[in-house]
């Protein structure tokens, strides 16, 4: 395996809108350079996931999640549609954490549909992630 093919594990456990589109942007990047990219979303983390939930997520500065969007796409750089979109297009792993879905409260069948999300659990992703690079958001 050649050093710009290791996997990538991206691990989300924060709700936080401009966290999550540093993470949406890092692993679109890895992803079209070749690298396999999984996204380990956990603890609050996992609300992104949910369909609709973008609208409802703040910076830490308490700008909305679709604020931050206009204000990026004014200044030429990609909003979180086109990363999901790309994201899509390129094959990367949405993983959602199972214990953190139950922590969260969150019901599976309001998860997205694009990327399809799986659920799992941390074992796996390790598994998975071995000798690649892990960073989290």
């Amino acid at each position: 395996m050649t050093a710009n093919r290791r996997p990538m594990t991206l691990m989300v456990i924060t709700n936080d809108a401009e966290r999550i589109h540093m993470a949406l942007m890092t692993g679109a990047t890895a992803a079209a350079v070749g690298r396999p990219v999984t996204y380990f979303f956990s603890k609050s983390g996992v609300q992104f996931l949910q369909t609709g939930a973008w609208e409802t997520l703040l910076s830490p500065g308490g700008i909305t999640a679709p604020e931050m969007d206009a204000a990026l796409l004014e200044k030429g750089i990609a909003d979180s549609d086109m990363l999901i979109d790309g994201l899509s297009a390129l094959d990367v792993r949405f993983v959602a954490c199972e214990t953190a879905l139950a922590e969260q409260g969150v019901d599976v069948s309001t998860l997205v549909q694009r990327p399809a999300v799986e659920i799992s659990g941390l074992a796996d992703i390790l598994e998975k992630g071995a000798g690649g690079d892990f960073l989290t958001f």
